[in-house]
């Protein structure tokens, strides 16, 4: 989810170096977007659900993470097999 936020925002501002006023529209913008959800949270509206490819992924992420904490992988072995699995996500949108 943070990751998704992440994008979204860089996507909004779009500039390399944006002017403040700029930067405060987008987080307001994020903030509107942000209480728009609660609302609906709030009003028993669920989630969307997990498409079969995005619950593969975080399977293989959980599993990285699992390993990462039971000290099974190393961080350099992590961190490979998280760039593994966002390039290979990233090569089947273009």
């Amino acid at each position: 989810m943070l990751v998704g936020y992440h994008n979204r925002l860089i996507c909004s501002v779009s500039k390399y170096q944006p002017n403040n006023l700029v930067f405060i529209r987008c987080i307001q913008a994020e903030e509107n977007k942000f209480n728009h959800l609660l609302i609906q949270m709030k009003d028993g509206l669920a989630a969307r659900p997990q498409t079969k490819k995005t619950q593969t992924t975080q399977k293989q992420i959980d599993t990285l993470c699992i390993g990462y904490q039971n000290k099974d992988v190393n961080v350099h072995e992590l961190l490979e097999g998280l760039s593994y699995v966002v390039a290979k996500n990233s090569k089947s949108k273009r």
